[in-house]
């Protein structure tokens, strides 16, 4: 199946349209020596993953049926950088700065080739929107990266209550184009093969993967897995994308 049958182009956010600037464990590291931390660095990197990981099984999509968002990610801070700081330290206002600095280009950059290839579907008149497992700061960041132009809609886990790989976002997804859209005719990138691809084509879609770490192995994988947007980009002009 060729490019000319897709009516709509979905983006994931994190390792795919965005990338951290820096890692964000290290970015924590960074604010947090600015508040006495005296652990070491990889502690910070071991901790925020364990972290992050049990706060989504304990309260998935960042709290949304239990807590407020921006308690689940001071839960995050909090156990990330328990025993390190001074006495007396407030955790709400670590946590509270770096809520905020993740929402500015200081953390996040455009991954290269995302720009081209949205100019691209949208010379084709292909609608473009964004489904991502992210909380209520996803609006601000793609504005603040300057992308945000390119969407005509943006669907968070945490807006509508369902996270990827849950066929009901991607269906949310469809139900908010300005033209109708079947499902056979969406396709959505990734960078995760169960969240994004298994989930986008349980739901009856098209969909990639921008994984450089994956192996492409067997069919259908050896077709829809790139290292880059700037790969899936060229393969696209060049019309030998296989859907």
């Amino acid at each position: 199946m060729s490019l000319r049958a897709i009516k709509l182009v979905t983006f994931d956010v994190t390792n795919t349209l965005l990338q951290f600037k820096v890692p964000a464990w290290q970015y924590y590291a960074k604010v947090a020596k600015d508040y006495g931390f005296n652990g070491p660095d990889d502690q910070i990197k071991t901790r925020f993953k364990k972290s992050f990981n049990h706060m989504w099984e304990k309260h998935p999509n960042f709290g949304k049926k239990g807590i407020e968002w921006e308690e689940w990610w001071t839960q995050v801070v909090s156990m990330t950088l328990k025993d390190h700081l001074p006495s007396g330290t407030d955790v709400a206002t670590v946590a509270h700065e770096l809520i905020e600095e993740f929402r500015t280009d200081r953390c996040w950059q455009s991954a290269s080739g995302g720009e081209k290839l949205m100019h691209h579907f949208k010379n084709l008149g292909i609608q473009i929107g964004v489904i991502s497992n992210f909380d209520p700061r996803l609006n601000d960041i793609l504005n603040n990266v300057s992308l945000k132009k390119y969407f005509d809609f943006i669907v968070t886990s945490y807006e509508i209550g369902y996270s990827k790989p849950d066929e009901r976002i991607f269906k949310c997804a469809i139900g908010k184009c300005r033209v109708p859209v079947t499902p056979p005719e969406a396709l959505h990138i990734g960078d995760d093969i169960v969240k994004d691809y298994q989930g986008a084509r349980a739901a009856g879609w098209h969909a990639v993967l921008i994984n450089p770490d994956l192996d492409k192995g067997s069919e259908p994988l050896q077709h829809h897995v790139f290292k880059s947007l700037e790969e899936l980009s060229n393969v696209i002009m060049e019309k030998k994308l296989k859907l």
